[in-house]
């Protein structure tokens, strides 16, 4: 039998920036309202799925999002918004 002796980390935090000059003024709108929204497009997405909301952040150039838990199937919404996947810098792209 093994005995754990020290603590279990999970380092879930995540994080992706878009330009804005690549989205639409709807893809914005959607962004800032995923938790909302993430339903219409991933109708399969649980409400437990969707219950980790990202924060975001939009500049005059830029559309920003980050977590601390990343329990929330931001990636694939922002695929399913029509964001083209090569426009998007996400923090697990290395």
């Amino acid at each position: 039998m093994k005995i754990r002796t020290d603590f279990v980390t999970n380092s879930s935090s995540s994080s992706f920036i878009i330009k804005k000059e690549d989205l639409s003024k709807i893809q914005v709108d959607l962004i800032i309202n995923h938790g909302k929204e993430a339903h219409s497009y991933i109708p399969e997405l649980e409400p437990t799925d969707i219950i980790d909301e990202w924060a975001i952040e939009i500049s005059d150039d830029w559309v920003e999002g980050w977590t601390c838990m990343d329990n929330f199937y931001m990636l694939e919404v922002l695929k399913a918004m029509g964001i083209d996947r090569d426009k998007i810098s996400y923090d697990s792209d290395g």
